[in-house]
């Protein structure tokens, strides 16, 4: 298991350079972006939501799968699927903070190039300015050197010249004096101008160079709080990928160490579903040769011949299922209908009780025999009730007969409902 760390990883012969000046306030800028990636945006928070949608479907689909399965092997096999969909999601998150951590490490190294040359240029410029001030100052000293010597020591202007002067020669001397003077003032006027324009232009590089570092190290900092919520995501992906693998074995544990058993039950269920079959079968054979002695006239084909048991909404079908866990097909032999426990069930049509208490698996049963319908032996079982209102005789279309549960191996309160045809089940949708 790869190990997190938070601290800067170090490059050959030189520290990180940043990163403990940085600390403290990558520290604080960290807190304030975790808590905004916290903070799920509303694209995020949608693919959120989908996943747990998509997630609570195939739950739904895998108690329906698994309907009439023990209950803890149906709880293991939930379990299972959710650390499944689970780890996904925490393997996914854990690839994008991984290479999230990358890139922080990538910038890290190359901030760390820039600014070390980025403080070089600084200090060089630095000097140059410290030089070139020091050139300037003498400059200006050479200036006062002039001025005291041209205007001081020898007292000479441009008019004393012309008026002091006592011979031509006289004269010519002092003006040649004079303009060394202004010549060698004007020059180092003219330097001194270049110089307080170098100065200027040396100085801005300055302020340049030393913006070019803050900015840096804001970066740098930014670098940081990037790195922090990296690794702390990682962390936490790889802290709930090993429960998560814990969740995971623990379940195929018990699903192992329960499948013996669970299709010992099943046998067991489909003995118990053959041995009403039998008896089914055998009174459907009688209702058919009474109906032969007695010659009854058989009723039509086709059409609605059995009431609705319950009001309520469908939420499983008859048909083929794929048992996740003991890897084989099963026939889901009725319609369940989503009644709350406690709802009132009544006889799809008159008959009498063949069956009616408990019945393994089906829980609370009741099952009533309809005689001959559409030309068939037809009888009804109601399944998981959570109370049986009438044991035995006769009863009536409509007549209240129990209330809807869970009783047995039920994933929730509904009414399993099966249509039997000559001892054995079939669609209840063509006979409703």
């Amino acid at each position: 298991m790869k190990r997190w760390t938070t601290g800067a990883p170090g490059r050959t012969g030189r520290p990180t350079r940043f990163f403990a000046a940085l600390m403290v306030a990558g520290s604080a800028l960290a807190v304030g972006v975790t808590q905004v990636a916290q903070t799920a945006t509303p694209a995020a928070a949608d693919e959120v939501r989908d996943k747990q949608a998509k997630l609570a479907d195939e739950i739904k689909q895998l108690r329906d799968d698994l309907e009439g399965t023990s209950d803890d092997l149906v709880e293991a096999a939930v379990r299972l699927r959710t650390a499944q969909a689970r780890l996904a999601d925490a393997n996914s998150r854990l690839k994008v903070a991984e290479a999230a951590l990358r890139r922080a490490d990538q910038r890290d190294e190359q901030l760390a190039d820039e600014l070390e040359l980025a403080v070089a240029a600084v200090d060089k410029a630095q000097r140059a300015l410290a030089s070139r001030a020091e050139q300037e100052q003498e400059t200006r000293d050479r200036l006062g050197r002039i001025a005291r010597e041209a205007y001081v020591s020898s007292g000479l202007t441009g008019l004393s010249i012309a008026l002091n002067a006592q011979t031509p020669e006289q004269f010519t001397d002092r003006l040649g004096l004079a303009g060394n003077v202004l010549r060698a003032q004007g020059g180092a006027i003219d330097r001194l101008a270049v110089e307080q324009a170098e100065i200027r232009a040396r100085k801005a590089k300055l302020d340049a160079g030393r913006k070019q570092v803050a900015d840096l190290k804001e970066q740098a900092a930014q670098v940081v709080v990037q790195r922090e919520a990296a690794t702390t995501q990682a962390r936490s992906a790889t802290q709930e990928i090993k429960k998560l693998v814990d969740v995971r074995g623990a379940a195929v544990r018990v699903i192992s160490a329960r499948k013996a058993a669970e299709q010992k039950r099943i046998d067991a269920a489909e003995a118990e579903q053959e041995k009403l079959a039998r008896i089914l079968r055998e009174r459907a054979a009688a209702a058919r040769a009474r109906a032969a002695d007695d010659a009854e006239p058989e009723a039509a084909p086709g059409g609605s011949t059995l009431s609705y048991p319950v009001g309520a909404p469908i939420t499983s079908s008859y048909g083929w299922r794929y048992h996740p866990i003991l890897n084989y097909r099963k026939l889901h032999t009725g319609t369940d209908f989503g009644a709350p426990c406690g709802t009132p069930v009544r006889a799809a049509a008159s008959g009498s009780i063949v069956r009616a208490g408990w019945s393994g698996g089906y829980g609370n049963q009741i099952v009533v025999d309809h005689g001959r319908l559409r030309g068939a032996g037809v009888a009804t079982s109601y399944n998981h009730l959570s109370r049986i209102s009438v044991h035995s005789g006769q009863v009536s279309r409509g007549q209240l007969i129990g209330y809807s549960g869970t009783t047995g191996l039920s994933t929730g309160c509904h009414l399993h409902f099966e249509v039997w045809v000559n001892g054995g089940t079939t669609d209840p949708m063509g006979w409703l």
